[in-house]
């Protein structure tokens, strides 16, 4: 049949962090991928290039880390694909800080 595109997202708790991982069998990560969180890089034609810079900023802010990496072979194919990691802190609600949490959101 072909190529099927195929996206995976995972999230796990590992140790005190939030694993979230994004991973697809598409066309993988340009050989100069550190470029790609450079503020106005882009691969598209009417592309910005600000997404993954700010995406990465964000996730920073957060007390987190973006990595982009060649992904594992799935889906039949035999490219690997591209794979986002965002890892970020897990902070445990306890009763005490809980109703502080839910006052600040509010």
């Amino acid at each position: 049949p072909g190529h099927v595109p195929t996206i995976r997202v995972a999230l796990e708790a590992q140790g005190k962090e939030g694993v979230v991982t994004i991973q697809d069998n598409g066309i993988g990560l340009p050989a100069d991928r550190a470029r790609l969180f450079e503020p106005y890089v882009t691969t598209r034609e009417k592309g910005t290039g600000l997404g993954l810079p700010i995406v990465k900023k964000i996730i920073e802010e957060h007390g987190g880390t973006l990595v982009l990496e060649d992904a594992e072979l799935f889906g039949g194919t035999d490219r690997p694909g591209a794979r986002a990691v965002v890892r970020l802190p897990i902070k445990v609600l306890t009763p005490d800080t809980q109703g502080a949490a839910q006052d600040a959101a509010e």
